[in-house]
């Protein structure tokens, strides 16, 4: 049976299901992706941001340059931007931040329209995000950690659960709140074909792979670790030496008599036990 996360996440996905990386006889145990709320959270803020930005340049814009609330406001959000995300809010907050300066400088020498900037890389970064989301997945079978990601190329790598060593889970209290933290599986140096540079997927310097944002790791991490320890460790047997025969312990004690390593005294004593042990 399939445990699937059944939040927004899931029926968000496009491609194939997990059941078509299955080989026969494999079984899956669990499968999801990246929490939602994360990964489109920045672009969602972002968007908002924009949204602020544009309003407070066209209030600015048509009041003849002389509200400096609304060009202050408008700096804070894009300075807010910049440190929010790194790609798109970074180019989308300084193009913002250059704009307001030079609609402060020259107010009747720029266009309207260029206050749109920061809101493009928004709604960039929020369908990128979406894509993303769309492709990632997570899956754990009894047999395989199976890792699919990527936007436009799709990459695929899985380890098998033998190889897998432990299964950790991190979850800040931030975290907590929205039931989302990241899981991480120490391997046996096995990398599995992860890039560490795609986000919400990396590969730590031991060949352990870590994945980030899962919605309940908990839950995904006791599914893991079940199937990693299902039936325990191998016990070694070690084949213990047989008991000698009571003709061996005669010939043992009589030899010992001969070489003068014990006296007469014990060699009676020992003689008597084996007797009595026959």
């Amino acid at each position: 049976m399939v445990k699937k996360d059944g939040s927004l996440m899931s029926r968000m996905a496009s491609g194939a299901p997990a059941s078509d990386y299955i080989v026969s006889g494999e079984e899956v145990k669990w499968q999801g992706k990246p929490a939602a709320i994360i990964i489109l959270g920045k672009g969602l803020l972002l968007t908002a941001l924009a949204m602020i930005y544009m309003i407070c340049m066209v209030f600015f814009y048509n009041h003849d340059s002389e509200n400096y609330l609304a060009i202050g406001i408008a700096l804070l959000v894009c300075i807010i931007m910049v440190v929010t995300e790194r790609r798109f809010g970074l180019i989308g907050g300084l193009g913002g931040i250059a704009i307001a300066v030079w609609a402060f400088l020259d107010g009747n020498g720029i266009d309207w329209y260029l206050f749109l900037i920061p809101l493009v890389f928004a709604l960039i970064c929020l369908v990128i995000n979406y894509m993303y989301l769309s492709r990632v997945l997570f899956v754990i079978t009894d047999r395989r950690i199976i890792t699919r990601y990527g936007i436009f190329t799709l990459r695929y790598a899985d380890i098998g659960v033998e190889k897998v060593q432990s299964v950790t889970t991190i979850q800040p209290w931030y975290e907590r709140i929205f039931r989302y933290g990241d899981v991480f599986f120490a391997t046996a140096g096995e990398k599995g074909g992860i890039d560490y540079e795609s986000p919400g997927i990396k590969l730590m310097s031991g060949g352990a792979v870590y994945w980030e944002n899962v919605g309940r790791p908990f839950e995904v991490t006791k599914i893991a670790s079940a199937i990693i320890h299902a039936g325990g460790m191998p016990v070694k047997v070690v084949n213990q030496p047989a008991e000698p025969s009571a003709k061996q312990k005669f010939g043992d004690l009589e030899e010992l008599r001969q070489k003068g390593l014990i006296s007469q005294e014990e060699y009676e004593k020992e003689r008597k036990e084996i007797l009595d042990e026959m």
